[in-house]
């Protein structure tokens, strides 16, 4: 238990600030959703659709920034400032290069969007502008997360959610005056929320950008300069840790989206509960993806020293604090199911009824894989920190889109379940993806582990 505590504890104190931030990075969307249900069923699904498109290209840029955290952090823990500078410089042009791809994408295929079938073509109309301002956010929130990734790995969490916090506030403060038509402007509705995101994300990047590079022991070297030529070596490296993280990260959330498509492709009432009942959700997961990214770094510092069996304790007491919190958030959402989604619609508004019904019933199958997707997700940042990715990745595509997506099809669009079906069958997958990534972090460690063994032995009969 000693050994357990003082691995949990510093994992706890990088972790803490960390998970804070990923619910301010939540904050956006869901205060997008908050203010812009009070204007009815049809905004909500607006934003609700908009999210869903724009989400999987950002999300995905997630996973590439990734390497940031785990390369700077050894780099860190070597005390080799320069190369944690360089993979910053290169994670930089990485998220710019890929958000702007991404970004042009988005608004050139807006003009498909009519051609989703089963979406209602008044929920489309709304969420067209809303998707433009949001779609040009990717570049801004890709850059501000490489420079808060770079921040983290060198143990200053508590900078970038400073620097979040106050963009949380403007967005919101933005919002009121965008949407409800405040302080002179006109009421913009559904397109206010967007602009309102996109200008906050890009205050956001510049100033946590600006802050780091006035930091004097933070301050990124660039010996050759910012504009330098990218060097292939380091972003082959960065990619072939990047890529199959991308990869991870874009099947969970991709098949979510599905569901979201599937929702709405089945009524506006259950797009809104799903919306309702996923944001709720969401929420939760931030702290075991905080402790995720957490655990993935101390344990990248550990296996860059050789010490694997300290990298094993700290992955086996960020699964128990996950487990544990998880726990208690289904026990929390049992309880408060019928109340939490109040949050989210007015009990008088049209059709409200029936969408805060289902939500409730969804948030039934959110109790039950929530310790599954809190175990699932540390393990992966655990195995990251090992730079074990390849096969966590084939993991999470056959869990999610060869068992997951099926059922969901199934139980929710063929045998006619909804809402209910929908959520079914993703927990399936969920939770066959939770005891495989467990299991395949229990066999790398201990091989790991015995091989540090191995060396420990070879070295003393060296000395002998």
């Amino acid at each position: 238990m000693r050994s357990f505590w003082n691995e949990v504890k510093p994992t706890l104190a990088l972790a803490v600030p960390m998970i804070i931030g990923q619910l301010g990075q939540m904050l956006m969307p869901l205060i997008d959703a908050a203010m812009v249900g009070r204007l009815g069923v049809t905004p909500l699904a607006a934003v609700a659709f908009g999210n869903l498109v724009v989400w999987i290209p950002m999300i995905a840029g997630f996973g590439i920034c990734v390497s940031v955290h785990v390369l700077v952090a050894s780099a860190h823990a070597a005390d080799d400032h320069e190369e944690a500078g360089e993979v910053l410089r290169h994670g930089l042009g990485l998220s710019v290069v890929y958000g702007l791809a991404c970004s042009l994408f988005i608004q050139f295929a807006s003009g498909w969007l009519s051609y989703v079938p089963r979406v209602a073509p008044d929920v489309i109309i709304a969420a067209k502008p809303f998707i433009t301002w949001v779609g040009w956010s990717i570049i801004p929130v890709l850059g501000y997360t490489s420079v808060k990734n770079y921040c983290e790995a060198r143990n200053r969490p508590w900078l970038p959610l400073a620097v979040l916090s106050a963009s949380v506030a403007l967005n919101v403060l933005l919002n009121w005056i965008f949407i409800y038509g405040h302080c002179g402007a006109p009421v913009m509705g559904v397109v206010g929320a967007g602009l309102a995101t996109f200008i906050s994300r890009v205050a956001a990047f510049f100033t946590l950008l600006a802050i780091v590079q006035c930091t004097p022991n933070l301050r990124a070297h660039w010996p050759r300069g910012a504009l330098a030529q990218p060097a292939s070596e380091r972003l082959w490296r960065m990619l072939s840790l990047g890529g199959p993280s991308a990869g991870q990260i874009l099947f969970e959330v991709g098949v979510f989206n599905l569901v979201t498509l599937l929702a709405g492709m089945i009524s506006k009432i259950v797009l809104d509960a799903h919306q309702i009942a996923l944001n709720i959700a969401a929420v939760a997961f931030m702290v075991p993806l905080g402790l995720s990214q957490a655990a993935g770094i101390r344990v990248s510092q550990a296996v860059g020293q050789k010490k694997f069996a300290q990298a094993r304790r700290i992955g086996w007491s960020s699964l128990v604090c996950s487990t544990g919190f998880m726990g208690l958030y289904a026990v929390g959402i049992l309880l408060m199911r019928d109340v939490l989604p109040r949050i989210f619609l007015r009990p008088d508004a049209p059709g409200a009824p029936d969408v805060l019904s289902l939500s409730a019933r969804l948030l039934l199958w959110a109790a039950a894989f929530a310790v599954f997707d809190g175990a699932q997700i540390v393990c992966l940042g655990i195995l990251r920190g090992m730079r074990d990715v390849r096969v966590p990745t084939v993991i999470s595509f056959a869990g999610y889109w060869l068992i997951a997506a099926p059922l969901a099809w199934y139980f929710g669009m063929e045998k006619g379940w909804g809402g209910p079906g929908l959520w079914g069958g993703v927990s399936m997958g969920v939770m066959m993806v939770a005891v495989l990534l467990v299991a395949r972090f229990a066999f790398v460690s201990r091989r790991e582990e015995r091989m540090e063994t191995l060396a420990n032995l070879a070295g003393e009969e060296v000395e002998t």
